[in-house]
């Protein structure tokens, strides 16, 4: 979201779509979403299950797509793992918790293969800078992680042993879901029509500029942590496979499905069914 804020403010974005953007600096997603829901901030960066959960009980947000970025499971490159089945008996962190969407994936990929990852694994899970730090030690034998932390994996040497979207094609999901997206209150929304439309037209016109102009990567580079050229080329390789700009339709009939793939895999945690409302739609 910072590299796609930069854009839109030094190119008049807003200003040309009649709107101010102001950026709040943010520990982490968590953080992002408390703003949110506190009325800190009027949109975040989020996805679009934790957005189903607050409506499943009653909330009122709604979700408009941003990126279809997927991480997967990193492992050195000398691993022999080249398979689900093959990390029964081994060591596996995954980013996040339990409920982690690319994690819920990756489970019902293997489930569909008659692999239990949660009973034949020993699973850590945590942060993904402290994930990544134990697997760079040999503390694990693979890590499923989010997709910026897989490419500074991928620049220093580690290899994907298998993707998130691939495991959503062999769940029958082609193209992949997009999980990632602009997240905020459609009771505001619907209020400030004009607003939230703006806004959602200087980030597809910012995207069209980092999908057109390299000079913008050169010029945003200072943002992204990028220590080496090979980590700036990772990172941008993967941010820019994920641009997508799915309909609501496409994305809700999406969602449903997986919503009931998964909801069969944890029914103790997952909602049976999609809630109303979950995508944005539009005044």
């Amino acid at each position: 979201m910072q590299w796609i804020a930069d854009v839109i403010a030094t190119h008049g974005l807003d200003a040309a779509n009649g709107f101010s953007l102001k950026t709040v600096s943010l520990a982490n997603t968590e953080a992002a979403k408390v703003a949110l829901m506190g009325n800190a901030v009027d949109l975040a960066v989020s996805d679009w299950p934790f957005v189903a959960a607050q409506r499943a009980h009653g909330g009122h947000l709604t979700f408009a797509p941003f990126s279809g970025s997927l991480g997967g499971i990193m492992v050195p490159a000398q691993s022999p793992l080249r398979t689900l089945a093959e990390l029964k008996g081994k060591r596996l962190g995954v980013a996040g918790g339990a409920q982690d969407k690319s994690w819920l994936l990756v489970r019902a990929a293997a489930g569909a293969a008659g692999i239990d990852l949660v009973r034949d694994c020993t699973l850590s899970f945590g942060a993904p800078p402290l994930l990544d730090a134990s697997l760079r030690h040999g503390g694990l034998d693979a890590l499923l992680t989010f997709w910026n932390f897989a490419a500074r994996l991928q620049a220093a040497g580690y290899r994907q042993m298998l993707g998130v979207a691939d495991c959503a094609r062999q769940l029958g999901f082609d193209p992949p879901p997009v999980l990632v997206g602009y997240v905020f209150d459609e009771t505001w929304a619907r209020a400030n029509p004009a607003l939230i439309g703006g806004f959602l037209r200087a980030a597809a016109a910012a995207d069209t500029l980092l999908a057109s102009r390299p000079e913008e990567w050169t010029r945003i580079r200072p943002l992204m942590d990028a220590g080496d050229d090979a980590v700036f080329s990772a990172l941008r390789q993967r941010f820019l496979a994920g641009i997508s700009n799915p309909s609501a339709a496409t994305l809700e009939a999406q969602a449903a499905r997986l919503t009931a793939l998964l909801a069969k895999d944890a029914p103790q945690s997952r909602m049976p069914t999609l809630p109303a409302g979950v995508f944005w739609r539009g005044a």
